[in-house]
C-alpha cells in the first residue's frame, strides 16, 4: 500500500516537472517597429512665383533575425517663367500658370536576414519616375551583403556590397527608349549621435556598370537632424546624384537637392 502511495506521489510531481513536458515560458520575441514622415515646402506668389514640395515616409519592422523596411517619397517643383528674358515677370507672365520643372516620385522595399548582430544578407526592389532626369520609369532589384564595423549606442559604421539590375524606360523622344543596366554596388554609411538631440548621417553609394565601365553612378546623401521634442525634429539634408554617362543625351551629369524638412516620428 505504501508503495502505491509513493508511486502516485512521484507521478503527481512528475506532471509538474520539465521532464513531463511542462517547460517555462519562452522569453518574449524581440520586435521593433518604426514609422516616420517628413515634409517641407515653399510657395511664393507676387512679383515672382514658384513652389517646391518634398515629402518622405519611412517604415521598418524588426523581429528576431529578420527586418523589413521601405520608403516612399516625392519631390515636386514649378515656377512662372520669364519668357521674354527681360529679368522680370510682366503682368501677362504673372497671369500664366505655374510651369512644372521638378517631379520625382520614388519608393523602395528591402528585406534583411541577419546572420549575426552585425552581418546580414539583403534583397531589395525599388523604382522611381523622374522625367526631368530623363526617366519615364526606372525599376531595379538588388541583392548583397551588409556588415556593421562599428555598432555602438552613438555610432554606426557599415559597408554593403552587392549586385544591382535596373530596367530603364526613358522619356519620349529618347534614343534608345529602353536599356538594361547591370552594376556592382558598394556603399559606405556612417550614423552618429552627438548627443540625445543632434545627429548626423551620411551614405555614399557607387554603382559600376559591368557592361560599360565608363557608366559610373554615385549617390551621396548627408543629413543633420535636431530634435525639437519627443515627436518632432528638424532635418537639413543634401542629396547628390552623379551619372558619368547620362541616360539621355543632353542631360547634365550632376544633380543636387538640398532640403529643410520637419520629421514626425510616429512610432
Amino acid at each position: 500500500m505504501l508503495a502505491v502511495v509513493a508511486l502516485v506521489a512521484v507521478a503527481a510531481h512528475a506532471e509538474d516537472s520539465v521532464f513531463a513536458g511542462t517547460v517555462p515560458d519562452d522569453p518574449a520575441e524581440k520586435k521593433e517597429s518604426h514609422l516616420s514622415a517628413e515634409l517641407g515646402g515653399t510657395y511664393v506668389t507676387g512679383n515672382t512665383a514658384f513652389y517646391a514640395l518634398n515629402a518622405l515616409a519611412k517604415a521598418d519592422h524588426l523581429w528576431m533575425m529578420n527586418k523589413v523596411s521601405g520608403n516612399l517619397g516625392a519631390t515636386l517643383g514649378g515656377s512662372k517663367s520669364d519668357a521674354d528674358g527681360d529679368g522680370i515677370l510682366s503682368a501677362a507672365e504673372r497671369d500664366m500658370p505655374l510651369d512644372e520643372n521638378a517631379r520625382r516620385v520614388f519608393g523602395e522595399a528591402r528585406y534583411d536576414r541577419y546572420l549575426t548582430d552585425n552581418d546580414s544578407l539583403y534583397a531589395l526592389a525599388g523604382a522611381f519616375h523622374d522625367p526631368w532626369l530623363g526617366y519615364d520609369f526606372r525599376s531595379h532589384e538588388q541583392v548583397g551583403y551588409s556588415h556593421l564595423f562599428v555598432n555602438t549606442e552613438p555610432t554606426q559604421f557599415r559597408t554593403e556590397i552587392g549586385a544591382d539590375a535596373a530596367q530603364e524606360d526613358y522619356i519620349e523622344g529618347a534614343d534608345p527608349a529602353y536599356s538594361d543596366v547591370i552594376s556592382a554596388r558598394l556603399l559606405v554609411g556612417l550614423k552618429h549621435a552627438f548627443n540625445e538631440n543632434v545627429g548626423f548621417e551620411e551614405t555614399f553609394e557607387v554603382y559600376e556598370s559591368v557592361i560599360d565601365v565608363e557608366d559610373t553612378r554615385i549617390i551621396n546623401t548627408a543629413s543633420f537632424t535636431s530634435n525639437l521634442n519627443t515627436t518632432l525634429s528638424l532635418k537639413l539634408s543634401n542629396i547628390l546624384l552623379f551619372d558619368n554617362v547620362p541616360a539621355v543625351d543632353g542631360f547634365a551629369k550632376l544633380d543636387t537637392t538640398s532640403m529643410v524638412t520637419f520629421v514626425a516620428t510616429i512610432l
